[in-house]
């Protein structure tokens, strides 16, 4: 049965709130010794886990009522696999990015301003000292988010529903992806979870902003690569 709207712009909001939250003030933890002296000796492997458990608790807690997509790139690719009424996808969309705009206003407010520019609100950052870093970072992004949204697709299809663990992959690949990328593009994989952080920092650095056109660009085209596969998988005659 189709949710009400209106449950699905919440469900949405709260579940890519919960993701960006979380997920972004780890880096902030992991990035400053000062406020927070264990968190350098977290590492990536610590953000990597914060994110995918977000994700996670909020597959578990709104899946059934919006899907769970929690971003942008997911949606457009559950929608170009055909499983996604297109009149449905503004909504989520627009859902997606103000959770994540508020939970980097409540990140600020949790841990100020000093905290909070260290690592831009845990914005995503291409590592400029690859030998070509705006390249590295696209592919990075464009890989990452075809594994995340193949892994969605994969495991909610109607011959995965017999897995009682399917979904829970899809933390596991999210987590994953950030061990294996995130010293590349920083994993965002997602547009909203990426602009709400660049979007509150710009009130002390523009930098994240102007490397966002990554973040949109690489998770939609990985996006609907992950459709294609997912066509041509499990096609059914």
């Amino acid at each position: 049965m189709e949710r009400p709207l209106s449950s699905v712009i919440a469900a949405e909001a709260y579940g890519t709130f919960l993701l960006t939250f979380v997920g972004a003030t780890s880096i902030t933890v992991v990035s400053d010794a000062t406020l927070f002296a264990s968190g350098p000796t977290l590492g990536l492997g610590f953000i990597g886990l914060a994110h995918g458990f977000a994700l996670l608790a909020g597959i578990a807690s709104v899946g059934a009522i919006s899907g769970a997509h929690f971003n942008p790139a997911v949606t457009i690719s559950v929608y170009a696999s055909g499983r996604l009424p297109r009149r449905r996808v503004p909504a989520y969309i627009a859902a997606q990015f103000a959770g994540a705009i508020l939970a980097a206003v409540v990140e600020l407010a949790l841990v100020g301003m000093t905290a909070g520019s260290v690592a831009d609100l845990g914005s995503n950052l291409p590592n400029n000292s690859l030998p070509s870093p705006m390249f590295a970072s696209v592919l990075a992004e464009i890989v990452g988010t075809m594994i995340l949204a193949m892994t969605v697709l994969g495991s909610t299809d109607q011959d995965s529903s017999s897995i009682p663990w399917a979904s829970s992959s899809i933390g596991i690949v999210l987590a994953a992806v950030i061990w294996a990328l995130g010293a590349i593009s920083g994993a965002s994989l997602n547009p909203a979870r990426s602009f709400g952080p660049a979007l509150v920092s710009l009130l002390f650095d523009t930098g994240p902003m102007s490397y966002y056109w990554i973040y949109v660009v690489g998770p939609v085209l990985g996006g609907l690569l992950a459709a294609q596969l997912y066509k041509l998988i499990f096609k059914r005659v």
